[in-house]
């Protein structure tokens, strides 16, 4: 073992020294070119000039990479409206309203599109993906209602017309 590293030390210090050495070009009595690191009178010496044969094409980091597939995906022209309840509709002692949604064409997945609901201007839950809802618990009065569509970053992309609904119970003073 210790041989075999004398022999690899010896070997790595031999190419050290040979990268250093000089190439002198010699023609012979025969008209040969030699070439040797041996400088004789008649030699002249050779300067060899090695450059790089590849370069490595820029690459660009993988954030900007995926910045630019997501531009070139377009957004969508989203046709979006709130079909349950409708306009004006009123409800009496409701214990749960059953709200829905229509879209079109289809949220784009690929964009990460989702929608929220909104009842008078408070969002209801956090972005999803299905197109309905359910409203628990909404006081007696007047609500607006109203469904957008927003891409990952929670950017507005398309809202619908706000809804009117009306909301009656009854009183328990009777």
């Amino acid at each position: 073992m210790i041989k075999n590293m004398k022999y690899y030390l010896f070997t790595l210090l031999f190419t050290a020294f040979v990268a250093q050495a000089q190439v002198y070009r010699t023609v012979d009595a025969y008209g040969n070119i030699i070439f040797s690191d041996v400088e004789e009178d008649s030699s002249e010496k050779v300067i060899i000039d090695i450059a790089p044969s590849y370069t490595a094409p820029k690459i660009s980091p993988i954030e900007e990479v995926e910045e630019k597939v997501e531009a070139t995906i377009a957004i969508p022209k989203y046709k979006l409206s709130v079909s349950s309840p409708q306009q004006n509709e009123t409800f009496q002692n409701p214990e749960n309203i059953a709200v829905t949604a229509t879209i079109s064409p289809e949220l784009n997945v690929a964009r990460d599109d989702k929608l929220i609901f909104k009842l008078d201007g408070k969002q209801i839950g956090s972005a999803q993906l299905p197109l309905n809802t359910v409203l628990t618990g909404v006081e007696r009065g007047s609500h607006i209602l109203l469904v957008s569509v927003v891409d990952k970053s929670g950017k507005v992309l398309k809202s619908s017309q706000s809804i009117l609904f009306h909301v009656q119970r009854h009183s328990i003073a009777r």
